[in-house]
């Protein structure tokens, strides 16, 4: 009998020798994933309060976690303890049996058996737990390290991930020469669009921009959200050939989406810029490029894409590139115009401004009309050519028609004029809606040569008054529009 109890000892240790090393793992693991939180949040320490904060709550779940581990460790040995002095006593009383009664001999042994079967089981029990604790514990941290590298607003891999991804991938280019491509994406004038519909409008677009770039890229890319409305994708094995395929596969899935948020159906673009690695790169340089790439898209209108070829920023172009660029032919190419040509002309204005004054002498209803003129229109055109000119138009154009509301109507009326009306709307607020249009263009400027051409505009506002008619109407905005600038011009 005492040989039998001799051969459960060494199951008895074998396993907690292995409750110890599932427990080793787990508090590895956990103390692992600590220390790179705590050096991720030091190398941090210049992010945003927001992310910041995030990161601190994360820290702290893991330290809380980490913490458990420590309990159950000291948990499991107290038992392992208290196991072991169950069975030393057990020993002992069987040590002290009289081997001469044999029936009371053969009672010690049943009992000593029966506590020792009784005192095993409970180990078990108590190490079983522990053990499905350590699991619980283990798939925890395993979170925290997903949902710290995830951005939670559209899913997507976050900054700290795209820093990762991107060192990973440019050490495989440096070790075994593997081609390696970054995209940077931003959502054109995404700014006045949060001005325009509201932030819960602006993060559904996001969300939406984040779930289309998931859908659109290959499985192989990380797609990423690098910051406020500006993505990025890690191309891997991706030449700058391939990679524009894939730029442009991103933004024209962009542009053909609609969001739909609170009845509204809303429609955004996005610019885009790329680089391919090369020899003189690093991760801070490529991403640079790739950067002044999109720089240029925003620049040519938006809505476009260029590739930064280690020299200079060079648009798209379908199927083949253009062997030599003569800045003559460059200028005589059509302007391509993303939001002129969409906006009525003089008279399709007049017809809509028409019934919107007949009906408002109906109803007494507010509206006014504003007369705005880009400034510098004609020096800009002499001293550039028809491609700024034209680029020109269309910037403020889209400035413009992002200040409205839907129900307001943006027209082109001259060459570099453009009418606004703006019913149920009273002059001073107009006057509101421009000056959010003039500090919107304040803060935009477009790269020329060497140098950035400012944005300027100059209006004139009125409103609708009994007797007025279509003529008069427009005909003393465009009056208060010279008063302006004849005031503007004495203030010099």
């Amino acid at each position: 009998m005492l040989s039998t109890t001799e051969s459960i000892l060494p199951l008895l240790c074998l396993t907690v020798v292995f409750a110890g090393v599932a427990l080793a793992i787990g508090f590895v693991t956990g103390w692992f994933c600590s220390l790179r939180r705590v050096k991720s949040t030091e190398a941090g320490e210049a992010e945003g309060s927001v992310e910041r904060g995030k990161r601190r709550i994360a820290n702290e779940r893991t330290a809380m976690a980490t913490d458990r581990l420590r309990d159950l460790a000291a948990s499991m040995a107290s038992d392992v303890g208290t196991h072991s002095s169950q069975v030393e006593k057990i020993t002992q009383g069987l040590q002290s049996l009289d081997l001469t009664d044999i029936e009371a001999t053969g009672e010690g042994l049943v009992s000593a058996l029966s506590q020792i079967v009784a005192a095993n089981d409970a180990l078990q029990d108590r190490l079983a737990k522990a053990e499905n604790q350590i699991i619980e514990q283990a798939q925890e941290i395993r979170t925290h390290e997903s949902e710290a590298r995830t951005d939670a607003l559209t899913g997507l891999a976050n900054r700290r991930a795209f820093d990762d991804e991107m060192k990973r991938r440019f050490s495989e280019w440096t070790r075994k020469a593997t081609p390696l491509s970054l995209l940077i994406l931003d959502i054109d004038f995404f700014k006045k669009f949060n001005d325009t519909h509201g932030h819960q409008a602006g993060d559904e677009v996001l969300r939406c921009v984040g779930k289309k770039l998931a859908e659109t890229v290959r499985e192989m890319d990380l797609a990423c959200r690098y910051g406020g409305e500006e993505f990025a994708v890690v191309m891997p094995a991706t030449t700058s050939v391939d990679g524009k395929v894939g730029a442009e596969r991103v933004r024209k899935a962009i542009e053909g989406m609609t969001v739909t948020f609170e009845g509204k159906n809303l429609k955004v673009t996005a610019s885009v810029g790329l680089a391919q690695v090369n020899n003189s790169d690093d991760c801070g340089r490529v991403l640079q490029r790739a950067d002044k790439a999109l720089y240029q898209s925003k620049a040519a209108g938006r809505n476009c894409g260029h590739l930064h070829d280690g020299q200079r920023s060079v648009p798209f172009l379908s199927g083949k590139e253009k062997t030599k660029v003569d800045p003559l032919a460059q200028a005589m190419e059509p302007v391509v115009t993303q939001t002129l040509d969409q906006l009525p002309n003089r008279t399709k204005f007049a017809d809509e401004l028409r019934r919107r004054t007949a009906e408002s002498h109906r109803t007494e209803a507010p509206l006014a009309v504003v007369i705005v003129e880009v400034g510098g229109y004609g020096d800009i055109k002499r001293e550039f050519g028809a491609a700024v000119s034209g680029m020109t138009l269309d910037s403020v154009a889209q400035f413009l028609k992002n200040s409205l509301r839907e129900l307001d109507l943006l027209a082109r009326i001259a060459e570099n004029h453009f009418a606004v009306m703006l019913p149920e709307s009273s002059k001073q607020e107009a006057l509101e809606t421009m000056e959010r249009a003039i500090q919107a263009l304040d803060h935009c400027s477009l790269p020329v040569g060497d140098g950035n051409l400012d944005l300027q505009i100059g209006f004139g506002v009125a409103e609708i008054q009994p007797t007025d008619t279509v003529e008069t109407l427009v005909g003393r905005a465009e009056k208060h529009l010279v008063a302006n600038q004849k005031a503007a011009l004495a203030m010099v």
